[in-house]
C-alpha cells in the first residue's frame, strides 16, 4: 500500500487556500457589481433631477418674458395704480366686507339677548338665518 494519502494535511491546506481565494474573488466581484449598480442608479436619479430643474428654469424664463411684456405691465398699472391710457374708460369695483356675525347683529338689536344665546343657536342663526 501507498503511504501517500490524498487526505494529508498539505493537500487539505492547499484546497482550503484555493477555496478561500475563489470565494474572496467572487465576493469582490459581486461587491463591485453591486456598487456599480448603486452608482448607476444615483447617476440616473441625478439626471432626472437635472431634467426637472432645466424644465423649471425654462418655465421661469417664459414667465419672466411674460412679466416683461408691455401688455402685462399695462395691465398691472391699470389694476394696482388705477392708471389708464388716453381715451380709455375704467370701471372700478370695490368689495365691501360686512361683519355679519350673530354677535354683532344681535348686539345692534338687543344687547341683553346676546349674552344668553348658546353657541349652537349662534351657529344655526349664522347658517340658517333668524331664529
Amino acid at each position: 500500500m501507498r503511504t501517500d494519502s490524498v487526505y494529508n494535511s498539505k493537500n487539505i491546506l492547499v484546497l482550503v487556500v484555493i477555496f478561500v481565494t475563489i470565494f474572496s474573488l467572487l465576493y469582490s466581484l459581486a461587491s463591485f457589481f453591486h456598487e456599480s449598480h448603486k452608482i448607476n442608479q444615483e447617476i440616473e436619479s441625478i439626471r432626472q433631477a437635472n431634467i426637472k430643474t432645466l424644465q423649471e428654469i425654462e418655465e421661469k424664463k417664459r414667465y419672466l418674458e411674460y412679466l416683461q411684456t408691455k401688455e402685462r405691465i399695462d395691465k398691472e398699472a391699470k389694476m394696482q395704480m388705477g392708471k389708464k391710457l388716453p381715451g380709455e374708460q375704467v370701471l372700478v369695483f370695490v368689495e365691501e366686507k360686512l361683519d355679519i356675525t350673530p354677535n354683532n347683529l344681535l348686539q345692534n338689536r338687543n344687547t341683553k339677548r346676546v349674552a344668553n344665546i348658546p353657541p349652537l343657536e349662534k351657529w344655526k342663526w349664522l347658517f340658517f338665518g333668524e331664529r
